[in-house]
């Protein structure tokens, strides 16, 4: 009997961890021994994230999917800590472009890491849930800089962050809906107690996905908090008033 195996069997992730390694080596900025820093909120999360899948006895379908989203997300948001003093140097419309194209890639090379070419209904689902979580997250930031545009403090910005990350999950989720009660008619036929319980259910996981995405980054935020090296790109990127000026040159 024929067994077709494939590297990225055993090494899912593998794509996504050589991308990782070539942010810090590559660039010039990041040849600091204070870059390998963004490795802990990394561990944080991925340890965390075994220890949630194990807790919860995840399924092996639903933990290909899980997997994927996680591990894309949490090395994605480590490139773009890398990379914060390259992206913080752009007016913030091209800023925030160039970390949609960053994590964008990331997720492409999550994708083919965990399912190569032969794009599955699992890789499928994770990479959709993956692009919802990321417009999240950064639009996110966008919204709580502009929260915080007046005043700033690291407790203001981290509440206004949870406010704004679990509002866009909702928002984003509950627009699929309409979409495909529109495109699908979802609607027709349909008695009000029956669409009001799919509403719910919508509300629930718009809940879940943004608490899980905002858990996700805030081992990020801590580590900007208590790194001046990742603290100035970050000030660089979202140029608050109150955030004071970073010096992001000493990292070019």
């Amino acid at each position: 009997m024929a067994y077709n195996w494939k590297l990225y069997y055993n090494l899912p992730a593998i794509g996504l961890w050589v991308l990782l390694v070539l942010a810090i080596v590559l660039v010039k900025g990041n040849r600091n021994i204070r870059s390998l820093l963004v490795l802990i909120p990394l561990l944080t999360v991925y340890l965390v994230w075994l220890g949630l899948e194990w807790a919860l006895g995840v399924e092996s379908s639903g933990k290909a999917i899980l997997d994927q989203v996680a591990v894309s997300l949490a090395i994605g948001v480590a490139i773009l800590w890398l990379l914060g003093h390259k992206i913080g140097s752009r007016n913030r419309f091209a800023a925030f472009l160039l970390a949609l194209i960053v994590v964008v890639a990331v997720g492409v090379v999550g994708a083919l890491s965990y399912g190569g070419v032969d794009f599955s209904r699992e890789t499928v689902v994770a990479t959709v849930l993956f692009g919802i979580m990321i417009l999240v997250m950064l639009l996110s930031f966008v919204l709580t800089g502009l929260s915080c545009r007046k005043r700033y403090s690291p407790w203001r910005f981290i509440l206004w962050l949870a406010v704004w990350t679990v509002t866009m999950a909702v928002v984003f989720l509950l627009g699929y809906l309409v979409v495909a009660m529109v495109v699908l008619k979802l609607g027709d036929g349909r008695p009000i107690d029956m669409l009001a319980s799919i509403l719910l259910r919508v509300l629930i996981a718009g809940l879940v996905v943004g608490a899980c995405t905002y858990g996700l980054v805030i081992p990020y935020m801590v580590l900007v908090f208590r790194s001046s090296f990742y603290r100035e790109r970050f000030y660089a990127c979202l140029r608050l008033p109150g955030m004071g000026t970073p010096h992001t040159n000493k990292s070019r």
